[in-house]
């Protein structure tokens, strides 16, 4: 039991050097223009060199892990369970709420859909995601076709897909604009961009 003991609290202790280490080169990422270099990362984060290179293999791979778990956060607001009994259209219409506001709200959105956006790492790992949300896309259309609430000459595949970079396109816009605009309203002039697409009520 004491073995067991020892071996949590070192683990623990692995799991908050390596949320220190990623805090530290989050924040040099937001401050500074979307890149760094591992010494600054230790620095900052009060470790050594070799440290942070044990944790993450590289700045490439502490990269990957910043913009990773980025996407994971994204991902689980826009794939919240809202209650299937809710209007297809209502229940999507919050959706789209709650990834304008996660997008206004992260810190590393700007960062990453900005400054690192033409990185090879982003542009990787942005491919990937960006398929996920389409196929997410296809089967909530395919769901409101199923139940009525879209009509079924619409093709799940194309809206989905035109659909999904549209909301992208439209935050990030939004994201970059002084002042920005308010989400709720910033969500009402998408929806009607979606609503049209679909054929339905706004």
């Amino acid at each position: 039991m004491a073995g067991q003991g020892k071996t949590r609290e070192s683990s623990d202790r692995k799991i908050m050097r390596a949320a220190r280490i990623l805090a530290a080169a989050e924040k040099i990422l937001r401050e500074g223009d979307g890149e760094l270099e591992m010494g600054q990362v230790a620095e900052q984060a009060g470790v050594s060199v070799g440290l942070a290179y044990h944790y993450f293999g590289s700045k490439s791979g502490m990269l990957g892990a910043i913009i990773h778990a980025f996407y994971d956060r994204y991902n689980h607001v826009v794939n919240q369970y809202i209650d299937p009994d809710i209007t297809w259209r209502v229940r999507e219409k919050s959706r789209l709420m709650a990834a304008a506001e996660f997008l206004y709200n992260d810190p590393m959105a700007p960062v990453i859909l900005g400054k690192m956006a033409r990185t090879n790492q982003v542009a990787a790992v942005e491919a990937a995601r960006h398929e996920e949300m389409v196929e997410m896309a296809i089967r909530n259309i395919n769901f409101g076709i199923r139940r009525g609430d879209i009509g079924s000459h619409i093709d799940p595949t194309i809206a989905g897909a035109a659909i999904t970079g549209a909301i992208r396109s439209g935050i990030i816009h939004a994201m970059g604009m002084e002042p920005r605009p308010d989400p709720a309203k910033l969500t009402h002039q998408i929806w009607g961009m979606i609503a049209g697409a679909l054929d339905i009520e706004r």
